[in-house]
């Protein structure tokens, strides 16, 4: 009798192990959030007082801008690649040089705001809203193989309310 109560003591405690370890791992993955990246980007034009009256100059300055603001972008959420070189002959540097690039694309960015400085500058501040699929593919997967493995998905919610969007269903391109 003793042996048949030690028997069902032990399982007991072996079946709340398993259960309890079960619960564990799935308490263990928390549930991720949207996460908000937000960049500014710049343009500027070459003299203040006599371009600030040219619209080309200025439109080509807020382009630069946004095109600086995706670059900012795609650097933030995918990263850089960075290559460098340098030349040294007895035992003194001769030449540095670092070459870096950024070959990704960017879809569901979403400009905040466009300031034109009293300076010439022009400064574009863009959103952009990472999905937790895409956090969680990120957290999986080596830094230099994310942009291969994990898309930017398109954004779940939709928070261009009043913006222009492309009509096409299958598009990849937003309109600012």
């Amino acid at each position: 009798m003793m042996l048949r109560w030690s028997l069902v003591a032990f399982l007991a405690v072996v079946l709340t192990g398993c259960a309890s370890s079960q619960n564990s791992e799935e308490q263990a993955k928390p549930e991720l959030e949207p996460v908000t990246v937000r960049v500014s980007g710049y343009g500027t034009y070459e003299d203040v007082e006599e371009d600030r009256s040219d619209t080309r100059k200025r439109l080509l300055a807020r382009r630069a801008s946004q095109l600086d603001a995706y670059r900012n972008l795609a650097e933030r959420v995918y990263g850089t690649v960075v290559f460098g070189s340098s030349t040294v002959s007895d035992f003194v540097l001769q030449s540095d040089s670092f070459r870096t690039y950024v070959d990704s694309y960017v879809r569901g960015a979403k400009v905040i705001s466009v300031t034109e400085h009293s300076d010439g500058v022009v400064e574009t501040v863009m959103e952009l809203k990472l999905e937790p699929e895409f956090l969680e593919c990120a957290a999986g997967v080596a830094d230099d193989k994310v942009l291969d493995t994990c898309p930017l998905p398109v954004p779940k919610y939709n928070d261009r309310v009043g913006d222009l969007e492309a009509r096409s269903a299958d598009s990849l391109y937003y309109l600012d």
